[in-house]
């Protein structure tokens, strides 16, 4: 997302590696879980979802976000333990916790890693990216986020999506795939050193390198 825009002032390279440094500290992010989705029916598959906390607390998932994007295409973002838990989920624990009867098809279930640390157990796969922060204004930062894609390919961060929170629609989550992680770390630092993200909201949040769980 890198851009000449009138950003001021602009960070330097010490306070942009803290602040990419800081959205990428797994050891502080609790967002472990990412769950996407597509519904028949939102409003119905939504109620059902709201009366299953005690189920999804029972299941060890804690302070559950939902996420939307097009044609009812959602995510729900949570904390996990640890990765079996995860793996259980992705293997139909889920089933338990958010409705399962207006789900078309298996969700695909993302877990955050440590690049070659848990991913190696869950079988070599490419990494994926769950990004989560909350922007000033979201039409002002999808015209920028728009425009950057060759930046973004250029930083390693191919095929986007879009979710906007349910509650709050400056409440977005972006999954993507990464190609190497080493290089998408380089560039979020730059992008930073632009002044973009702190203009826009989005140096405040989380990104996590993933693995897709199969069901």
């Amino acid at each position: 997302m890198t851009t000449d825009a009138n950003a001021t002032p602009t960070p330097t390279r010490a306070q942009a590696e803290k602040a990419a440094s800081a959205m990428l500290n797994t050891a502080k992010a609790r967002e472990n879980l990412a769950t996407r989705l597509k519904v028949a029916q939102y409003a119905t598959w939504r109620a059902r979802f709201d009366g299953m906390r005690g189920s999804r607390a029972a299941a060890g998932i804690a302070n559950a976000k939902l996420f939307r994007g097009s044609e009812d295409t959602l995510v729900v973002l949570a904390d996990i333990p640890g990765f079996r838990e995860a793996l259980a989920w992705a293997e139909g624990g889920w089933k338990t916790a958010i409705p399962a009867d207006e789900v078309e098809g298996p969700p695909a279930v993302y877990f955050g890693v440590d690049p070659g640390q848990e991913a190696a157990d869950a079988s070599q796969v490419p990494l994926k990216l769950m990004s989560h922060f909350k922007v000033h204004d979201y039409a002002t930062w999808h015209e920028l986020f728009l425009k950057m894609e060759h930046s973004r390919v250029g930083g390693g961060m191919t095929n986007p999506s879009i979710f906007r929170g349910s509650e709050d629609g400056n409440d977005l989550l972006v999954l993507g795939d990464v190609g190497n992680a080493a290089k998408f770390r380089a560039w979020l630092i730059e992008d930073h050193m632009t002044g973009y993200p702190a203009a826009t909201g989005a140096d405040q949040g989380t990104y996590r390198f993933a693995v897709e769980l199969g069901a």
